[in-house]
């Protein structure tokens, strides 16, 4: 008898307890030093403490008697995250323009040009809702459009048109219309946006009024805050589903308790999860360091998200602003349950792809424009580089050679194509995340055991 392979100890900061967690079974406990000392020496010839009977542990995959109960638990495992990636619906994100009316000191897309194909023709729509019909017209759920840029949302007679079209055509074809937008000019917007059928508004604040504006100021140079407010009060107001994203480094984390209690003050975290999210995006390099992106400001994962648990700790109104998922942990805190394993976490050419305003198809929001990463085209004719996209499809925990045997596959997923293609050359290398560090997070923020 030992340890299972995938059982994964995970240390809580601050507390002596640790975590052991199963991602395969979707189990979890926490142990005593002592306990977890004992299940680590099981393989020398260790015994069980009375606390901890040998029957509970083989029942939750914690313990098995050799490779061959752990091949049995992957497979299980397996097929249960081949079921549930089986009903997550494709996003289909277009960028209507690369050009954007905000100058954020930290754009990814600064390396790209803003120009490039410049606004989507209406020709080119027609094509996309073709090229839809043609290659996702049969999907079961159904696949969802997302607005992308640059800045899909312009007050513009232009871009007005364009968003009017996308509308339409999702209308015709049975699809909703999300976008990710900076809201400057949101407000303008809303009668267009409330004709339907959009499914959520995602959009950024980045702090108060004053450390927003200073790096998400518009390309005037003008302060942009309290125009983005107005447009997220608006879309509550009108029902529409809002995404509250703040992208946090070390420049402005620290004033997030001051955001919270500026969002529950416009009542906007009384509002159902349906109605009302939020997320924490890392500020980090992806093809390149923006500008004016300070390198020393950026956080790595783990210093994020400690930071964030001192920070709730001291500011509980935090917790009611965002609750983070720390691989899962979130989902076990509230529902007493681990969600399935993720043997694939990156999404591109299989549950995303990305279409430019030229024409070009990208697999997925963080390639769409980089030329490297052209799979194809959707206008003026249908052309697919199959091996290419071959190769972004075959991504996975199963065909990455550094995730072979690796205990954390379940729950990392491999990580994000893109970055691992930015920083070892190729989408087949891995990217790694600190899955028993968040976990340990996870289990001091949400108070497991306590």
């Amino acid at each position: 008898m030992r340890l299972s392979r995938h059982a994964i100890l995970a240390p809580v900061p601050g507390r002596p307890d640790q975590l052991l967690v199963q991602p395969l079974s979707g189990q979890a406990a926490l142990l005593e030093p002592a306990s977890a000392a004992a299940l680590r020496a099981l393989p020398a010839g260790g015994a069980l403490p009375a606390s901890l009977p040998e029957e509970t542990l083989r029942q939750a995959g914690f313990v098995v008697d050799g490779e061959a109960e752990d091949a049995a638990l992957l497979a299980a495992a397996r097929a249960e995250w081949a079921e549930e990636a089986a009903k997550t619906p494709t996003q289909l994100v277009v960028v209507p323009s690369f050009g954007c009316n905000l100058a954020c000191t930290y754009c990814y897309q600064e390396l790209f040009d803003p120009t490039a194909g410049g606004l989507m023709a209406p020709e080119v729509i027609e094509a996309f809702f073709a090229y839809v019909e043609r290659h996702h017209g049969a999907e079961s759920p159904r696949p969802y459009v997302t607005l992308f840029g640059g800045e899909p949302l312009r007050d513009t007679p232009a871009h007005r048109d364009r968003i009017a079209r996308f509308l339409g055509g999702a209308r015709a074809a049975r699809l909703q219309v999300a976008a990710v937008t900076n809201g400057h000019d949101l407000a303008a917007l809303l009668p267009l946006l409330s004709s339907g059928p959009v499914k959520e508004i995602q959009v950024t604040l980045d702090g108060p009024a004053a450390l927003h504006d200073r790096r998400r100021p518009h390309a005037s140079g003008a302060g942009t805050f309290a125009r983005i407010v107005e447009g997220i009060d608006g879309l509550v107001e009108a029902g529409i589903p809002v995404n509250l994203r703040v992208v946090a480094d070390r420049e402005n984390l620290s004033s997030l308790p001051e955001l919270a209690a500026f969002a529950a003050a416009r009542g906007w975290l009384d509002l159902p999860d349906a109605k009302f999210k939020t997320q924490i995006g890392r500020n980090y390099e992806l093809f390149g360091c923006a500008s004016r992106q300070e390198k020393g400001a950026l956080f790595d994962r783990v210093e994020l998200w400690a930071r964030y648990v001192e920070l709730s700790e001291a500011h509980p109104e935090l917790r009611r602003f965002h609750r983070p998922r720390f691989h899962g942990i979130g989902h076990l805190a509230e529902t007493g349950e681990l969600p399935a394993p993720n043997f694939d976490a990156c999404p591109a050419a299989k549950k995303e792809w990305a279409f430019g305003p030229d024409g070009s198809i990208y697999g997925c929001t963080a390639t769409v424009g980089h030329p490297s990463h052209r799979l194809g085209r959707f206008h003026p004719e249908v052309v697919r580089d199959d091996a290419a996209i071959a190769r972004w499809r075959e991504r996975s925990t199963l065909t990455i050679s550094a995730c072979q045997g690796c205990a954390l596959a379940p729950v990392c997923g491999g990580g994000c194509g893109a970055i691992a293609w930015n920083q070892h050359g190729s989408a087949q290398a891995p990217d790694c995340r600190p899955v028993p560090e968040l976990y340990g997070l996870g289990a001091r923020y949400y108070g497991l055991g306590a």
